[in-house]
């Protein structure tokens, strides 16, 4: 390969990583993630490809800067200074006309033109984006009523109609477990609940943060999974089978998946908690860091913690009572149930975080579910602080 071809590698490159640094922190930002498909190493790689092109160039760049800063006209001289005498011109006979340098050392007055309208364009689409990207805070009143967030807001407002509502027919009222009956049973131990086991539940609130960094090669015990799952929506032992969460009309839509890496007594794999008997149900056996990471937006983190709780919601379980307000309770309850996770994860002294931004469809395949009757809402990693 010579000198010249390896020059247009490394020009290749460096345009292919820039517009992926470029549109991976666009992704990033616009969605609000830390990290966004190596994003960060695509950076440094971008970093080195520069240093390269640098040392690559290094001859040409400093002829440039050596002819660009050069002073066009010789500085003045001091009284007394004695002048160069100007050596004689003789005649020479008439020369050919020049012909163009293959490296000329000066461009015409229009291409230096095109590169300053270049930049004022290069400048021009970054405010068009950023205005894209981040409009204005007052939205028109046309644009704000095809937001269907804020349409099913408007709809789902309790009014004189609901008495009318309940009259339609919603559907039946689904069983309130969900189980795998085929699938293998796991035992989980009982939880430690003892008093003092545990800081108080103030400086657990106040100690509480989102933590992304775990230590990938530790293992989680059997009892703090089982503490987990217990202290997130278990049966907290009322007569009426009441849990650890707040559901509307005691309803409790939600199921929690776990996505297990490293639990001590565990194969990697994904797992059901049969909430009515404090059990595991084996779904499916394996590695799912990679398919899981990648429905999380490449996140690393979520191949990275002891176990990923995934929860679904199951909207008919409160649809049918419910009606339109049904997302709405979801939701909340979901948001409950996260809490639960970070106090319980908290009190634990284990690093966890909840996260909203995945692809719904490849998570969905990956817990078997529809992601109409049952979808999933909400991801909270769960490890070992790194």
């Amino acid at each position: 390969m010579q000198r010249r071809d390896l020059d247009y590698v490394v020009i290749t490159l460096l345009v292919g990583s820039s517009l992926y640094v470029f549109i991976t922190g666009l992704v990033a930002d616009t969605m609000g993630l830390h990290h966004f498909g190596f994003h960060s190493q695509v950076g440094y790689l971008w970093m080195a490809l520069a240093v390269t092109h640098l040392i690559q160039t290094w001859v040409r760049v400093k002829v440039f800067v050596r002819h660009r800063f050069r002073p066009t006209q010789p500085a003045s001289r001091s009284a007394g200074e004695v002048q160069p005498v100007a050596p004689a011109i003789t005649p020479t006979p008439p020369e050919t006309p020049p012909t163009a340098s293959p490296h000329p050392t000066s461009q015409p007055v229009w291409k230096k033109r095109r590169y300053v309208l270049l930049a004022l364009l290069a400048i021009t689409t970054g405010i068009g984006f950023n205005r894209m990207v981040y409009p204005p805070d007052t939205i028109p009143l046309a644009e704000a009523n095809n937001d269907v967030g804020l349409l099913y807001h408007q709809w789902s407002q309790p009014g004189y109609g609901d008495a009318i509502a309940t009259i339609l027919n919603w559907g039946r009222q689904p069983p309130l477990y969900k189980t795998y009956p085929d699938a293998p049973q796991i035992d989980l131990p009982a939880p430690n609940l003892a008093a003092g086991t545990t800081p108080d539940l103030a400086t657990t609130i106040l100690q509480r943060r989102s933590r992304r960094n775990y230590n990938s090669r530790a293992a989680m015990p059997l009892i703090q999974l089982s503490q987990l799952l217990h202290l997130a929506q278990g049966i907290t032992g009322d007569e009426r089978d009441f849990r650890a969460v707040p559901s509307a009309g005691a309803l409790y839509p939600l199921e929690i998946y776990a996505v297990v890496h490293r639990v001590e007594g565990l194969e990697p794999g994904l797992y059901h908690h049969a909430i009515q008997h404090h059990r595991l149900e084996q779904v499916k056996t394996g590695d799912l860091r990679q398919p899981l990471t990648q429905a999380g937006l490449n996140q690393d983190f979520l191949g990275e913690a002891q176990v990923c709780f995934v929860v679904s919601g199951l909207f008919q379980r409160t649809r049918w009572k419910y009606h339109e307000r049904t997302y709405r309770y979801v939701l909340m309850e979901a948001g409950h149930l996260g809490q639960n996770l970070y106090l319980a994860a908290m009190a634990l002294n284990l690093g966890v975080c909840g996260i909203g931004a995945f692809f719904d469809d490849p998570l969905n395949q990956l817990l078997g579910i529809d992601g109409e009757t049952e979808a999933a809402l909400y991801l909270v990693t769960v490890g070992e602080r790194g």
